[in-house]
């Protein structure tokens, strides 16, 4: 299946290449993950970036993209949840460090305009790629004496697809878009869902 996605997508690359403008950006991302079991009470919004790759013609263009995102605990939130077992005075001791999420991923999306004005370009947008994810040990202390650890997660590399929407404002040589995206992650057991809040860039 990658080498297949892999393959497609350097394909269409050169074809469009061969008559298409090819422009480079960069962009930020914020992202709500959705993990499993209660760990999604206790993480907050991820934050990352990444560069991109464009290829059109008229309408039609592609985007290469890869992006680095990660997630902290949030600590607030973990005690909030270990106040809902043992009480507000008692988890107002507990502190949590490490834990972060780390995702990588490389994506290859097509993207369709909708309503091509000179200015201002609404489009649509899908496509697959490849996520790897990671989780770092955490340390679980109360009133700063240690409680346990919860060791770190292997890395796993799971294929992805995704779709979503954005807009592109033409600024002279400079292009500023804002998209939304929904990413289904295919992980072992169950089907994360990443949902990028706000993904805004900057294409040269």
């Amino acid at each position: 299946m990658k080498r297949l996605i892999l393959f497609c997508t350097i394909l269409l690359t050169f074809a469009l290449t061969a008559q298409a403008q090819v422009r480079f950006g960069i962009q930020g991302d914020v992202t709500n993950f959705n993990v499993p079991g209660n760990l999604k009470d206790i993480y907050g919004l991820g934050l990352g970036g990444g560069a991109h790759l464009d290829v059109g013609i008229g309408p039609l263009g592609l985007r290469l993209s890869g992006d680095y995102v990660f997630l902290s605990p949030d600590k607030d939130k973990y005690r909030a949840l270990i106040a809902q077992l043992i009480g507000a005075g008692a988890a107002a001791g507990f502190n949590i460090d490490g834990g972060r999420i780390d995702v990588i991923s490389g994506n290859a999306n097509l993207k369709l305009d909708l309503l091509p004005l000179p200015i201002i370009h609404v489009y649509v947008t899908g496509g697959g790629g490849v996520v790897n994810l990671s989780v770092t040990e955490a340390k679980v202390t109360f009133n700063g004496a240690p409680i346990t650890t919860i060791p770190a997660v292997k890395s796993q590399t799971k294929p992805s697809v995704n779709a979503g929407a954005g807009v592109d404002i033409s600024l002279g040589g400079l292009t500023l878009f804002g998209e939304v995206k929904v990413v289904w992650i295919m992980t072992e057991g169950e089907t994360s869902t990443q949902v990028p809040l706000a993904t805004v860039g900057l294409t040269f």
